[in-house]
């Protein structure tokens, strides 16, 4: 998401160089694809991923997740201490998506 206008005033920061909102949405399912596969790729079946994304890009997650991953396990919501960088609403929790890999039968949290 760009940073000017959206997280604070107009020219306050510099935007970041890199991931401000620069890619299209095809070049986003593809970049989620490639890094999410790629982590999948060399972890052993059963283990648990923990993928933090915004809510406005739930929609791109949810269909690499289920492309990528076995089974959605759990949506985890962290509350935060304190409220972070926005506009109008500004979020003071974190969505958390809990993946499993593979098709390994059900697994024990520690």
């Amino acid at each position: 998401m760009p940073i000017n206008g959206f997280a604070n005033a107009k020219g306050r920061h510099a935007e970041f160089a890199m991931a401000s909102g620069e890619t299209t949405e095809a070049a986003f399912f593809t970049f989620l694809a490639e890094t999410l596969g790629a982590a999948a790729v060399v972890s052993r079946d059963g283990a648990v991923h923990f993928v933090c994304m915004d809510w406005r890009h739930t929609d791109q997650l949810l269909t690499v997740g289920r492309s990528v991953y076995g089974d959605l396990l759990n949506l985890c919501v962290w509350n935060k201490s304190n409220a972070g960088m926005g506009s109008l609403y500004r979020s003071k929790h974190e969505l958390i998506f809990v993946w499993r890999v593979g098709a390994r039968g059900r697994i024990s949290m520690p």
